[in-house]
């Protein structure tokens, strides 16, 4: 079974994160672009997810293994 990748963007004033957006890899760096236009000062972090399975996949006896 395959999993869609997804990235994790964030704006940051210093330490502080003011925005989290997580989608694929094409929504995400078109929101990161406009973040981008609107906040130039402020850093911006577009960082890939860990590929998991969807928490529908499994069972409460899955857990207890």
């Amino acid at each position: 079974m395959s999993f869609p990748s997804r990235r994790r963007v964030r704006l940051w004033f210093g330490p502080h994160q003011l925005a989290d957006y997580i989608g694929e890899p094409a929504a995400a760096a078109r929101h990161e672009a406009a973040m981008r236009r609107r906040f130039p000062g402020l850093a911006i972090t577009n960082e890939p997810l860990p590929v998991v399975a969807p928490a529908a996949d499994y069972s409460p006896a899955d857990l207890h293994r």
